[in-house]
């Protein structure tokens, strides 16, 4: 037993070796980031959105799009009204007739079946095809309806896409940080992503984090359709992405927002559809990207991230430890000490949490210096409540890891996210 005890402890210090790249792709990122040359070619881009009852904010992001500085001409918006039972086909086309704009192209879906992100963009897709040829268009925007973009966005995006880069994902930013703990938990997971990974590994030529939205990549990645309908699609496709070989960049500049959740209720079941999500990649993915790095080619630097993307950390965790837990409470019982070894185990299971709850505030003071330092975040709000938020986001990661542990044994339906944030860019820049 004790020698089983001793093996969980050297996995541990296995995975931490395994892993330990991740940091200094985090050092690489925190002293520099990449950077794109401006480019006078402007390349024609489809933006599709899968919109389900989102008539408050959806009309923001369509105004966004058609103030950016790039060429209309150049962009035309796709629009899936998807299950919707509320007014978000007629915003959509009130706007149209109010405005005589000729980019913004609205299909209306209903499939109560088929009720995820991932499904309403395959049929749109599918529509695009259909009507106008996929090749019609060089790259693919995705982009969630209650979100808003800075007027130079698909500018900044062009220069990346540009380059030659065929993936490319951008700076999340958040609508709604300081509305409580629990959207500012949120934002700065996003930033945190963008910070500790995105920014390092687009420089050491690593596939970066798509992050459900705000992302383009090339037509050539969805000539036979988009297949990615599970609960995460996101990471679906950036799995299916780097097996093929693609490397995703991030292009800093390319600011767009987001409206993040707020109530503990949404918060809750939106992690464990993430928590799912994640465990159905896992099972889908992972033998991939095994298969891939068996190769030993030149894409082997790719599936192995993405390989430790997918892997379930919380679980493995989880079982390693009630195993611990189980072969110390066995040896106390043989030396006739169960309660000396229960006491030991709920010491060290509390030493452990608060080990845990320092490292990931350590995580948030950075994310939330580095953001001050790019906008005035520390100005416009009280530092008192940002210090109670921040002794707040561990609670937040503590119910990312037990979401993954209670989705191995529930089954989890797509529910909507409601958004009722009605912010422009120009109430934004002011909040």
């Amino acid at each position: 037993m004790r020698v089983l005890i001793s093996i969980c402890a050297t996995i541990g210090t296995i995975l931490t070796i395994l892993t330990f790249y991740k940091k200094i792709v985090h050092l690489v990122g925190l002293f520099s980031r990449k950077k794109f040359q401006p480019t006078n070619t402007k390349h024609k881009y489809a933006i599709c959105v899968a919109a389900r009852n989102e008539e408050k904010v959806i009309r923001n992001l369509i105004e966004s799009i058609h103030n950016q500085d790039y060429d209309q001409n150049k962009i035309t918006l796709f629009i899936i009204a998807n299950n919707c039972t509320d007014k978000t086909v007629d915003v959509v086309k009130d706007y149209i007739n109010e405005t005589q704009c000729n980019n913004v192209k609205l299909y209306v879906r209903d499939c109560p079946e088929e009720r995820t992100k991932g499904f309403a963009l395959k049929y749109l897709f599918e529509q695009i095809k259909k009507d106008y040829g996929i090749e019609s268009f060089e790259g693919y925007f995705i982009f969630d309806a209650d979100n808003i973009l800075n007027p130079n966005y698909i500018t900044k995006m062009n220069e990346a896409f540009d380059a030659g880069n065929k993936i490319v994902t951008s700076f999340r930013n958040s609508k709604n940080t300081m509305q409580n703990w629990i959207s500012y938990s949120y934002a700065m997971h996003w930033l945190r992503t963008c910070l500790k990974e995105n920014r390092g590994k687009s420089i050491v030529n690593l596939a970066c984090r798509i992050q459900g939205t705000g992302f383009l990549f090339a037509n050539e990645l969805v000539k036979d359709g988009w297949k990615y309908t599970s609960l995460t699609e996101d990471r679906a496709f950036c799995t299916d992405a780097v097996v093929q070989g693609y490397r995703i960049s991030y292009c800093e500049d390319a600011v767009f927002y987001d409206e993040q959740p707020y109530k503990l209720k949404i918060a809750l079941r939106q992690r464990l559809r993430w928590a799912k999500g994640h465990l159905q990649s896992t099972v889908e993915n992972e033998p991939k990207l095994i298969k891939n790095m068996l190769k030993f080619n030149k894409n082997f630097a790719i599936s192995y991230d993405c390989f430790w993307l997918n892997f379930p950390y919380s679980i493995e965790s989880f079982f390693r430890k009630i195993l611990v837990y189980i072969l110390k409470i066995c040896l106390g019982i043989i030396a006739c000490n169960v309660l000396g070894v229960i006491w030991g185990i709920v010491v060290s299971y509390a030493i452990g949490l608060l080990k845990n709850w320092g490292k990931k505030m350590i995580d948030v003071v950075e994310v939330a210096i580095w953001y001050g330092k790019k906008t005035n975040f520390f100005k416009n709000n009280n530092f008192f409540k940002i210090l109670f938020y921040t002794l707040m986001f561990p609670f937040f990661d503590i119910i990312g890891k037990w979401s993954m542990i209670i989705a191995m044994f529930v089954k989890v339906e797509w529910k909507p996210i409601p958004h009722d944030r009605v912010m422009d860019v120009k109430k934004l820049n002011k909040n």
